[in-house]
């Protein structure tokens, strides 16, 4: 069975992570993608992170099940080639800073008067308008300037602390995907394309806005303010590593208590009912830093999380990144496929997190070398005749 875009043709000319990845959670569902580099270097997260065989970890997770063509598009012939991709496809992706894709010859206004069925998908740091929509960007510029690194400020000292992956750009990809299905939809309604116009700043305040935004969602006065349920979130030190339980509603929080033998503090007044314990959330705080913490650094992780779970209390265990694999959730859900890759080896990735009951997504192939499929892809143009010369005066690789 065949995934869910099957047929659908896309041209990605995107590098580090946020069209990249757009382009393989497609590729995933079925879609033919095409990535577009520049000969010579290509994507520069072929070079970022661990690698093995001259591929880099990152370059893989993002870029598999595609094919890679090498083309210079500072000159006129390899944009001309560029654009006969564009003819051929449904989609395409850039992230390109604004503007640029225009003045190189590929923008959105060429291709479409081309091909008028396109789905053409821009993303940018901050947008085509505004002081800063010309700006270098990567993940941490977003991250500081879209507020996530202010949500997470450390509870003690209040100083804002920087999430330690690439979440913004993550994100934007997961964004991206949506929003070109979407657009296919509508596409199959009206037999048009359309200009899809994403910023990295835009979806990371989009994604934060929904829990962390607290009284900032009011306009105007009287707000009552009460912390966001994330907010409060913190770690258990147990004997073997670290916990946490999220004891929500009454009988949750009762729940817990029990678990950790402290059934005295669930009469406490303060904490008898949900309300009471918004109201009184620095002792809730202390409570867990001292009386629950107490009572929980004897406890194993694994008799953590049977006591809570005994008590029917949302509870889980600090999973390390290198543990996920063996996990026994992890491994009954069947996350991870093992694949082998030419020149990488062996290698582990997760699956498709969307399960389809009628057109079954799968991990694609192996992430290509530079200018693997360049030759490939230009005979299905019918330039097959032109790769010697073309590759002499440089215009693919």
């Amino acid at each position: 069975m065949s995934g869910p875009l099957e047929g659908v043709r896309i041209v990605e000319i995107a590098a580090v992570l946020s069209g990249p990845l757009a382009a393989m959670l497609l590729a995933d569902q079925g879609a033919q993608v095409v990535k577009v580099e520049a000969p010579g270097s290509g994507d520069v997260l072929r070079w970022v992170g661990s690698s093995r065989g001259g591929m880099s970890g990152i370059f893989q997770l993002a870029n598999r099940g595609k094919r890679s063509v090498a083309i210079d598009l500072s000159k006129p012939r390899g944009v001309e080639i560029l654009c006969a991709l564009a003819d051929r496809a449904d989609v395409l992706i850039q992230n390109f800073r604004p503007g640029v894709a225009d003045r190189i010859g590929f923008g959105w206004d060429r291709l479409s008067a081309r091909n008028s069925r396109l789905v053409y998908l821009s993303i940018s740091g901050f947008g085509t308008q505004g002081p800063l929509a010309q700006k270098r960007v990567y993940d941490n510029v977003i991250q500081a300037q879209s507020g996530m690194n202010d949500a997470q400020a450390d509870p003690k000292t209040g100083e804002p602390q920087p999430l330690r992956q690439l979440l913004c750009d993550k994100l934007t990809g997961w964004a991206g995907a949506q929003a070109i299905t979407a657009a296919l939809y509508a596409r199959e309604r009206s037999g048009a394309g359309q200009h899809i116009e994403l910023s990295m700043l835009d979806t990371a305040i989009g994604f934060l806005w929904p829990d962390a935004s607290e009284e900032h969602a009011f306009v105007g006065p009287g707000v009552a303010k009460r912390p966001s349920p994330g907010s409060t979130y913190s770690l258990i030190r147990v004997a073997d590593g670290f916990a946490t339980a999220t004891p929500l509603s009454d009988s949750e929080f009762q729940g817990l208590c029990r678990a950790l033998g402290l059934a005295e503090v669930a009469a406490d007044p303060r904490f008898a009912t949900t309300a009471a314990r918004m109201q009184n959330v620095a002792a809730l705080g202390a409570l867990f830093q001292n009386e629950i913490a107490d009572a929980a650094r004897s406890m194993t992780r694994l008799e953590f999380a049977r006591a809570l779970e005994a008590e029917d209390v949302p509870a889980g265990v600090v999973v390390a990144v290198g543990e996920l694999p063996a996990d026994p959730q992890v491994v009954a859900s069947q996350t991870f496929v093992e694949t082998d890759h030419p020149r990488a080896g062996r290698l582990r990735e997760p699956r498709p997190a969307p399960r389809f009951g009628a057109t079954p997504a799968h991990v694609g192939g192996p992430a290509p070398a530079l200018g693997q499929h360049t030759d490939e892809v230009l005979a299905e143009l019918g330039l097959g005749a032109e790769i010697a010369s073309l590759r002499a005066t440089g215009v693919v690789a």
